[in-house]
């Protein structure tokens, strides 16, 4: 099977899945292939071209809930149809390591979704990959030390030449690692699907700026998703808005260290939005003789909770919004953040303006 041009589409907040995909095309450009390196959303939103002769597409992303990240889920069904080209899918995972030992992340069901979709689509896929990259989802932990992430991705360089390699010989690379990860992620589908359903909205709204906050408007500037908004009478403050998918990219990027996950706020919102809304609403109409009673038992019961749930979340966090523009209620939940303690994570080699200029 001979090939002539790689197109890697990748997401990337803090530069881990950009880092692999400059990897995949330097090890293609060795090999005399042409290389394109696009962010999905820019390359969604251009409307690729059908693939021609001698196209091998790739799509890169990190893991998210134990699966694909919604933006990747868009643009495999948004993609043109293959035609019987050939597409490859490498999922980043949270890597760590203690000591000596290097402990695997998980992808879960990320990659064998997004080629599921593309196989439907025509494409004929080749591998799949799950990747440990440096963990950068620092709003739940503190930024690994700088031995950690270089080891992390001194061990990841090779794996992913040798996976594109293979391809580019003609063979197929479905390890039985990757089998391993989907089985575990279907064990853990409900978590994935819970996040895609609410997780990914929850943790949106855990974002403030604190008082270190220099209005300069960087995160809402440089948002992938343009899921960051300037708001407010001077000095304005970031506001997140629902199309955030917790990408890392503001937190890991702020010259100031100003942006924080706020974990006493988080406890708060979960009580907002888990409040039974619905079910109340049920009983008064079962008491009015509206509807049958049993209703309020029922699955569709969730369904009914989903929306009240996400204006809970809306409303709940634009009161936070407004209250922490007050520079000791401000300084009460900086205070009462992990984050506000923990070390700042983005790839060591990846700019602010590479990510942005490939997403443009």
């Amino acid at each position: 099977m001979s090939f002539t041009r790689l197109h890697c589409f990748f997401m990337s907040g803090t530069g881990n899945t950009r880092r692999v995909a400059q990897w995949l095309a330097a090890v293609a450009r060795a090999r005399g292939l042409e290389t394109q390196l696009a962010e999905v959303e820019s390359a969604r939103r251009a409307k690729l071209a059908p693939p021609e002769n001698g196209d091998l597409f790739g799509v890169l992303m990190p893991t998210h809930g134990f699966t694909a990240p919604w933006p990747v889920i868009r643009f495999a069904l948004r993609a043109p149809r293959g035609r019987s080209a050939a597409a490859f899918v490498v999922a980043t995972r949270a890597g760590t390591k203690l000591g000596r030992f290097f402990l695997p992340g998980l992808e879960g069901t990320a990659c064998y979704l997004v080629a599921l979709i593309l196989a439907l689509k025509g494409w004929r896929v080749r591998g799949v990959l799950g990747l440990d990259m440096p963990s950068n989802w620092i709003a739940a932990h503190p930024g690994l030390n700088g031995a950690c992430v270089a080891a992390i991705i001194t061990k990841a360089h090779p794996t992913a030449e040798k996976f594109l390699g293979d391809i580019l010989d003609g063979h197929r690379r479905f390890g039985a690692g990757s089998w391993v990860s989907l089985t575990l992620g279907l064990v853990l589908l409900q978590i994935s699907l819970g996040y895609l359903l609410m997780g990914r909205f929850f943790l949106a709204r855990l974002f403030f700026a604190n008082n270190r906050c220099t209005s300069c408007g960087l995160c809402a500037c440089n948002c992938p998703f343009g899921a960051l908004k300037m708001r407010g009478r001077k000095p304005q403050r970031p506001y997140w808005t629902f199309a955030c998918e917790s990408c890392m990219r503001c937190m890991g990027f702020c010259p100031e260290g100003a942006i924080e996950a706020g974990h006493s706020w988080a406890i708060a919102l979960y009580f907002a939005i888990t409040a039974p809304f619905a079910w109340w609403l049920l009983k008064a109409g079962a008491q009015a003789a509206c509807w049958p009673a049993p209703i309020a038992g029922s699955r569709a019961l969730f369904w009914l909770q989903y929306p009240f749930s996400l204006l809970a979340l809306a409303v709940a966090y634009a009161g936070f919004w407004l209250l922490v523009r007050v520079r000791w209620i401000n300084e009460l939940f900086t205070l009462t953040t992990f984050t506000h303690r923990w070390r700042r994570y983005h790839e060591p080699g990846t700019t602010l303006k590479a990510l942005v200029d490939e997403h443009r």
